[in-house]
């Protein structure tokens, strides 16, 4: 007899498509197994007229969730991975990365325009400070205010022209078949992602071996090497999402590459670096970098904010 499992979500549009896409591949490898999806709220969900920097920052999204898993009330749940904190509570575990979709970031600008042509002194809705310190750089003039909601919500608060361009994950987009136009790409060299971003992480009970099985079924490994070494650079700076921190790993012959960045959005200040190492190094390799911009920030006098 095939277990039912039951799948936490967050409720919006976007968490419960990434997770009935997940679910799909899950199907498709175990064609005898039932899932439920269970929508359950988060803090994150339920605070909507605040910066997320104000409010907790990282974890606000999958706290319940995790509460969830340890109660009993389900057997994992699916996470957008760049939301889960670099420490797992204990009796969990981050058990399979389907694979990653586009990690970039898209700059959406009112009537379809390139970066070039927005004005200098423009109003981009962003709460990111990673990608504010980021997009300063191509636009030093441009002023940034938060943005909340869900995907549609953003989008309309741009069509109506309370921005002149907004930031958004191009895997959010994508998930939700929206059209992207080339142009609005920014260049993970330029803008580097989230660290996660555009990867999903399955969350379950350490003890579940019978669910751990189940869900390696659909982990890509090249996406859980590159996410090894992301969250290893996350963990030993010691960052949530209140400074800017990216990091994008990409893994090519058995060989990761990691780009790292740090900041200071209230003083413009930017470090980057990028290194490489084999596969079975890739945590060492992010803690690595994570060390060096470390050396680097202290410096320079680049306060990290905890």
């Amino acid at each position: 007899m095939n277990r039912k499992y039951l799948v936490a979500t967050r409720p919006s549009l976007l968490a419960y498509t990434q997770t009935q896409q997940t679910v799909e591949l899950l199907k498709a490898q175990h064609p005898d197994c039932e899932f439920e999806i269970i929508k359950i709220s988060t803090h994150g969900d339920a605070v909507t007229d605040k910066p997320l920097t104000a409010f907790g920052g990282t974890g606000v999204f999958v706290k319940e969730l995790e509460n969830a898993i340890l109660e009993g009330r389900a057997d994992f749940a699916i996470h957008s991975l760049k939301d889960v904190p670099s420490i797992q509570p204990d009796g969990l575990v981050l058990a399979a990365f389907p694979t990653r979709e586009d990690p970039r970031d898209v700059l959406l600008i009112k009537n379809g325009f390139s970066i070039d042509e927005l004005n200098d002194n423009c109003t981009i809705g962003t709460g990111s400070p990673r990608r504010i310190v980021q997009i300063a750089e191509l636009k030093p003039g441009a002023i940034f205010t938060d943005l909340r909601g869900n995907i549609d919500t953003r989008l309309k608060k741009l069509e109506e022209g309370q921005y002149d361009a907004i930031v958004l994950a191009a895997a959010g987009l994508r998930r939700l078949g929206k059209e992207i136009d080339a142009k609005a790409f920014l260049p993970v060299d330029r803008c580097i992602p989230a660290i996660g971003q555009g990867a999903i992480a399955i969350e379950c009970r350490k003890d579940d071996e019978e669910t751990i099985a189940l869900l390696r079924t659909i982990n890509n490994k090249d996406t859980e090497t590159a996410i090894l070494a992301e969250r290893a650079f996350m963990k030993t700076v010691g960052g949530g999402c209140k400074f800017p921190l990216g990091a994008y790993g990409t893994i090519e012959n058995e060989t990761v590459q990691l780009s790292v960045m740090l900041g200071n959005h209230h003083t413009q200040q930017i470090i980057r670096f990028s290194d490489k190492a084999s596969v079975a190094k890739a945590q060492q390799l992010g803690k690595k970098l994570a060390e060096k911009i470390i050396a680097e920030a202290n410096k320079l006098g680049i306060e990290i904010l905890k």
